[in-house]
Formats: C-alpha cells, sequence, structure tokens
C-alpha cells in the first residue's frame, strides 16, 4: 500500500462485532503512515468510534458514487452469505482500487410463514425456543425480555453445551413466526453477530 490513503470502509448494520472491526482496520492501515477514512454508512458508529479513539479523519460521503471519486483503499466487511456490497465491489475492481474482503457471518431471521427461506427453525419446541406465550406470559416486549435473561443467564436446554450449540447457529438464517416484528430469534443473531469469533 502507498504511505497516504484515504480508505472507504463499509459494513453491513447486523454486523455487531467492534472488536473485530478494529482489530481488521488495525492490522490492515497498519502500513500507511497518513489515513483518512471515508464512508457513507456508519449505523453503528465503528467508524466515528475507531476514528476518534485512533486521532484519525473520518470523512462521510452522501453516496457511493462520490466516495469512488476519492477513495485510494477500501475495506468491505462483507456478510460472505448475502454479498451485501456487490455492486460496490465491482466499482472497486472497475477502478482498480486495493480492497480487503473481510468474509462474516451474519446471523438472521426470517418468518418461516411467509415463505422466507431459512436454515434454523427456532420456534417453541425446538432446543432454541422461547419457551414463553404472549399473551398467557406478557406482552411481545415482556416475552422476549424473558427469553433474552434465560439466554444471558444459560437457563436454556443443554445449558453445558450452550457455546458448541450457539456456535452452529452463526451465520445462518433462523426461522420463527414473528418476522418483521421484534423476536426471541433477534436476541440470538444480536449475541451472535456482536461476538468476536477470532478469525
Amino acid at each position: 500500500m502507498s504511505k497516504d490513503a484515504k480508505v472507504l470502509i463499509a459494513y453491513p448494520i447486523d454486523f455487531l462485532s467492534y472488536s473485530k472491526f478494529e482489530r481488521k482496520v488495525d492490522k490492515i492501515i497498519s502500513s500507511l503512515e497518513k489515513v483518512e477514512l471515508i464512508f457513507v454508512s456508519d449505523e453503528n458508529e465503528f467508524i466515528k468510534n475507531y476514528s476518534q479513539s485512533k486521532g484519525l479523519q473520518a470523512t462521510p460521503f452522501g453516496s457511493d458514487k462520490e466516495a469512488l471519486k476519492e477513495v485510494t483503499h477500501a475495506i468491505l466487511f462483507q456478510d460472505e452469505e448475502r454479498n451485501c456490497f456487490f455492486i460496490l465491489d465491482n466499482e472497486l475492481r472497475e477502478k482498480e482500487i486495493p480492497t480487503r474482503i473481510i468474509n462474516l457471518k451474519i446471523t438472521k431471521v426470517s418468518n418461516k410463514d411467509n415463505g422466507d427461506s431459512y436454515d434454523v427453525y427456532i420456534g417453541r419446541g425446538t432446543l432454541w425456543g422461547n419457551p414463553y406465550q404472549m399473551g398467557k406470559e406478557g406482552t411481545r416486549d415482556e416475552v422476549i425480555a424473558k427469553f433474552a435473561y434465560d439466554f444471558e443467564k444459560r437457563f436454556l436446554k443443554l445449558p453445558e453445551k450452550f457455546d458448541e450449540n450457539i456456535e452452529k447457529l452463526r451465520g445462518k438464517t433462523l426461522g420463527c413466526h414473528c418476522k418483521p416484528a421484534a423476536c426471541h430469534g433477534d436476541v440470538i443473531a444480536n449475541y451472535l453477530n456482536s461476538q468476536d469469533d477470532g478469525k
């Protein structure tokens, strides 16, 4: 890489692991003396927080098209299943911009009743089902909060195998009945998407 760089960073909103973000960006830009971070979207404020902690300038752009006029290097945190930056990646390749792709295993939740595709069903009765029923045991928010408490405290089925079993869900689409409404599956997905997998 050259000494001065305007590094475009993009990541999907479901990517919640700041420690992985920081670790990867540190390593990639370590050979540069003067770095300015540029971005179009920073919903989780990873770029803002990173630039402030490292004393780097971070410049927002209104669109990918505007950012592509300035970029000298790029880092794309890419959901490996959904290829969320396909167009941006192609535009960077066309301009021959040095780009690092960081493949992520993002866990999502879908509604199986709507015909949405899913990999693992997490409804009641399964290992990851919410045992609390809406109405009978509280509102949607209350039964999700109860599940979240049990999840955090490991009061679920097979707690001794929690880490082994939860890892099987990383990068999968979880099927339930709630989406697009709030769902206990969001608790599972947010947990997995916020963990630094060390890769």
